[in-house]
């Protein structure tokens, strides 16, 4: 069974526990972007005025762009064994990473909220019962696929990626099928619309970077950095590409319907088997929400804990995935029929906070201490990395002050005096990258090349 359900929290990985391949990163993160969500995403540019191509092509550019910052985090995991706001205390230093924790945190229980709605709507439309009673099963479905844990979890994602990849295929055929004769606008296209709908297709892809490498911190040791870029990179990027593309290609003669009920409306694309388009629909959706699940659990152990306390994995995992659902479940049955769209842009503005943490985490990674940390110092309150850095979280707020004129948010309601200059378009995600990494770099000492590091990245090596 020890084999089967996983048995630690935040804890370092032992080498001795380490398992797998960085190709099984491809599936893992391929399922990760097959949801309605990504489909709905896709059709943004559509509803923004843009051309089928255009909007195309910025999800391709979009995707290609923000794939490098997630994958280069996912590249951490094999090295240092612990999940990815765990390192960010050899940034911020013990207590001061609480302050970009709590706010990623939040991010991660909007995305569960989002999925609930799309899952339970899937699930109702299935079995014809009542959304409450099908939130319920939807819930349980996700928090049981996450009870067993990492190892599950990939072999959940594996198998789903191969049928969502199918059905995709599938709905493709159909929607040209619809669009035969339809006039579609294919060239649309206003440079500040298309750079607004490009930086969104990039945030799509650095959402996932506060957590994309407790998904890789299994994988032995030795395995390459190049190894695990690539394959997290082409798995996420490639799906991301084309869930978005069906999205766009729906949109331009189905906008309304699939905004309305994104899984109602692909599943009645081939009536005939409407029931197994939707249960493929509804994998995908739990896929992607037990991503969503298994992090902010870890992520509010780190907060709530040094090391994960004296409590099994299995019961803490299990209880807190399970308050985590009920009250996420219970906010999607309460919702208004339009959070879908609300939840994405208030997800979209708590992404100016990721951005500046991206930056600092990956200079420190890879310009500064060169991949080298003492991993058994992160787990102490007055260690080598101390309790607060006051000198990065001074860089990460500068970093968000900076993003702040050119930002064009849309819940809460906001645009900077440089996107509306810029005709609405939002390059906050770039200025904030470059202020907050290279102010980052410069005010930081850089650790030599060949210094050696007392602690290895095993340095706690008991289970939780």
């Amino acid at each position: 069974m020890s084999d089967v359900v996983e048995q630690y929290t935040i804890r370092p990985i032992p080498d001795t526990q380490r398992f797998g391949t960085a190709r099984g990163l491809f599936p893992f993160w391929f399922t990760a972007n097959s949801s309605a969500f990504t489909i709905v995403l896709g059709a943004i540019g559509i509803e923004l005025g843009l051309g089928l191509v255009p909007t195309i092509v910025a999800i391709v550019a979009g995707g290609a762009v923000g794939g490098v910052f997630m994958a280069y985090h996912s590249a951490q995991g094999p090295k240092l064994g612990v999940p990815q706001l765990i390192q960010s205390r050899a940034q911020f230093g013990f207590y001061g990473a609480l302050l970009p924790n709590f706010l990623i945190w939040l991010i991660f229980l909007g995305y569960i909220v989002g999925e609930n709605v799309l899952a339970a709507q899937a699930v109702a439309g299935l079995w014809h019962i009542t959304y409450a009673e099908a939130m319920v099963i939807a819930c349980f479905v996700t928090w049981l696929v996450v009870f067993f844990g990492y190892r599950i979890m990939h072999d959940f994602n594996r198998v789903t990626a191969v049928v969502a990849l199918i059905l995709f295929a599938v709905l493709l055929v159909r929607l040209l099928q619809h669009a035969s004769g339809a006039t579609i606008d294919m060239t649309g296209f206003h440079f500040s619309t298309w750079l607004l709908f490009f930086s969104i297709n990039v945030s799509g892809q650095v959402g996932w970077a506060p957590y994309v490498s407790d998904y890789s911190r299994y994988l032995p040791s030795s395995t390459s950095i190049r190894q695990t870029f690539w394959y997290t990179y082409s798995g996420s990027v490639s799906s991301a590409v084309i869930f978005a593309t069906l999205g766009a290609v729906a949109g331009t003669f189905a906008l309304k319907d699939l905004e309305f009920n994104s899984v109602g409306y692909l599943s009645g694309l081939v009536p005939h088997v409407a029931w197994l388009a939707t249960i493929v629909l509804l994998l995908s959706i739990v896929a992607g929400n037990a991503i969503n699940l298994y992090s902010p659990l870890l992520a509010g152990v780190a907060i709530a804990s040094k090391d994960g306390g004296a409590a099994p994995s299995v019961v803490v995992r299990g209880i807190g995935t399970a308050v985590i659902m009920a009250v996420t479940g219970y906010l999607a049955t309460v919702v208004s029929a339009n959070f879908v769209v609300d939840v994405s842009d208030f997800i979209s503005f708590l992404l100016y906070i990721v951005i500046p943490w991206s930056a600092i985490n990956l200079v420190d990674y890879y310009l500064v201490r060169y991949g080298r940390y003492d991993v058994r110092a992160i787990f102490e309150v007055n260690g080598r990395y101390g309790s607060v850095n006051w000198r990065t979280v001074l860089v990460f707020l500068v970093g968000v002050a900076c993003e702040i004129p050119f930002m064009n948010a849309a819940y809460p309601a906001f645009e900077g005096p440089a996107a509306t200059a810029f005709g609405g378009a939002d390059i906050s995600w770039l200025v904030g990258f470059v202020v907050a990494g290279g102010l980052y770099y410069l005010v930081t000492p850089r650790q030599p090349r060949n210094r050696k590091i007392a602690s290895g990245a095993t340095g706690i090596a008991a289970a939780d």
